[in-house]
């Protein structure tokens, strides 16, 4: 049901707006919603249960700590439309005379990424990926893939639709690594992955297509995005939780009445009045993470603690048949969606020297290298230094991530998930070669695990349905945001999560503000033919 459909709701100078969540979704909601529908900041309430807004990108660390970062998400120019629009207002922290969109597009026209190595093979070999490795047959049925109906390949596994020599190829592991994406996911978030970066196949290697923001996420985009918002003076209220929410009676309509709150362990109502909006982020894939250190593994953490989970249970539970989703799709398979990465400090610039020296990337010039035959499925990320605004000159930050926690290491003879920081700092370094240096390494370093039980739920094989609308059938005052909900964009993108808030903002507010298109090039002839080359290499 789109604005024009339904009747125009009364926003008046009382309307208040409740946002769950503190995500990248929930501050582009808190965002548009001052901004493009002039509701004033006072109005606006973000419910976060952590102690920081950020989400997926949050980050911490002083000279006297470690630094952490829970990720380092990539953009792209073209692909990123709603991510430059919900930026191009806010000012930089370091330039304020720039609007961070500004500031990252100038960042990069001065860093420009050209990996010389994205690869690293079983006998120490670094590749720039000359062939990718793909036979005819192989590459047909990628082609078809771009154009078929995503009705045809519902919930079906990506290995249902390539054979199994397919995932051993160089495009593979390139592709699989820079989408975090693998053989058991579903095969329709590999076509909109497709779909939506086919325009870059042939830069795929070398990250020329990437854009980057000139610190980890955290400082470059969220810290601004909640500058701009106290400023306008939104309510923030951290460590507050909510897990259930009441409808009003009518069946045939969706009409928010009461959000049912926890804050400092005490139970709250807040009652939504007839002018009010609620916006929730369903689901998340930073649920439960949990860190260990060097000399202890991080605990897999399986009883939906934070409440994220249990909330949008709660809501499909009290009204079951009305296209609100399936939560359980997503958060009862966590053998397949859990992720174990980690994060390392160190004083002592040896393995960036090493790295430099083994693949011939500068740090920040590859996004990520990949080790063809790891059993963890494993790649390193070595980013441009400094790596937080804070960060001493002679602190050096790299971060790693293992598709399979739960194989055992090609030299640990442990689960990834199952191992301390130093246990995985050892593998990485052996996977490069340097068995030499690693006493060295590691007692220079501090390497913190991480295991993220739901950080890959979002490609797991699902139905249509199973991710309800941004504005559901029948909704008055409800919206859906984050990488839960189906807004025709791919998931686990910064992208798809401020697409959703830009949604949920504009048709229940009625901002008169039109959502950009999802980009694809596909149906360009010269974007399919300059891949179609790259392909047959």
């Amino acid at each position: 049901m789109n604005g024009e459909q339904r009747n125009k709701p009364a926003v008046t100078d009382k309307t208040q707006v409740h946002i769950v969540g503190g995500g990248m979704a929930g501050l582009a909601a808190a965002i548009f919603t001052v901004r493009d529908a002039h509701i004033p900041g006072k109005n606006v309430h973000v419910y976060e249960g952590r102690g920081k807004v950020g989400g997926s990108l949050y980050g911490e660390g002083t000279p006297d700590t470690n630094f952490f970062t829970l990720g380092d998400w990539k953009f792209n120019d073209k692909a990123y439309n709603c991510t430059w629009n919900v930026l191009s207002e806010i000012p930089s922290l370091d330039s304020p005379g720039k609007s961070v969109t500004q500031e990252i597009f100038d960042y990069n026209r001065t860093h420009k990424k050209n990996a010389r190595s994205r690869l690293i093979h079983a006998n120490h070999t670094a590749d720039n990926v000359e062939t990718m490795q793909l036979n005819w047959k192989q590459r047909a049925k990628m082609i078809r893939l771009l154009f078929i109906d995503e009705s045809t390949i519902d919930n079906r596994r990506i290995d249902s639709w390539f054979d199994p020599p397919f995932f051993k190829t160089n495009f593979w592991k390139v592709f699989s690594s820079m989408f975090a994406i693998e053989y058991w996911n579903d095969l329709v978030e590999m076509q909109r992955y497709m779909r939506r970066f086919f325009h870059a196949v042939h830069l795929m290697v070398s990250g020329r297509a990437e854009t980057v923001t000139p610190y980890n996420n955290y400082n470059s985009m969220t810290e601004p995005m909640r500058a701009w918002l106290d400023k306008q003076g939104v309510n923030f209220e951290m460590g507050c939780t909510v897990k259930d929410l009441d409808f009003k009676p009518a069946q045939d309509t969706l009409t928010v009445e009461r959000l049912y709150v926890t804050k400092n362990g005490k139970q709250e109502t807040r009652e939504i009045k007839e002018a009010d909006f609620v916006f929730v982020t369903n689901g998340s894939m930073i649920a439960d993470v949990r860190r260990g250190s060097m000399t202890s593994p991080a605990a897999f953490e399986q009883g939906k603690l934070d409440g994220s989970w249990t909330l949008w249970e709660n809501i499909v539970r009290k009204r079951p048949n009305a296209g609100l989703g399936n939560p359980s799709n997503f958060c009862d398979r966590r053998d397949q969606s859990a992720w174990t990465y980690f994060v390392v400090n160190s004083t002592d610039p040896l393995f960036f020297n090493l790295y430099e020296q083994s693949t011939g990337n500068k740090p920040g010039q590859a996004n990520m290298v990949t080790f063809t035959d790891s059993n963890w499925h494993s790649s390193i990320l070595v980013p441009n230094h400094p790596h937080f605004r804070n960060q001493p000159k002679d602190r050096y930050i790299y971060l790693g991530c293992g598709f399979m926690p739960f194989e055992k290491g090609n030299f640990v003879d442990k689960k990834m998930a199952d191992c301390n920081g130093e246990e995985m700092l050892t593998e990485i370094c052996r996977h490069f070669g340097f068995d030499k240096e690693l006493p060295r390494i590691l007692k220079t370093s501090t390497c913190i695990p991480v295991m993220a039980p739901y950080v890959m739920s979002h490609f797991l094989t699902r139905k249509n349905s199973d991710r309800p609308r941004v504005v559901p059938e029948g909704s008055k005052n409800l919206a859906f945001m984050g990488q839960f909900t189906e807004s025709g964009e791919c998931v686990m993108l910064v992208e798809s999560s401020i697409r959703s808030a830009m949604m949920a903002v504009t048709t229940l507010l009625h901002t008169g503000k039109k959502v950009p298109p999802v980009y694809s090039g596909v149906t360009n002839p010269l974007i399919l033919l300059r891949a179609f080359v790259t392909l047959m290499k």
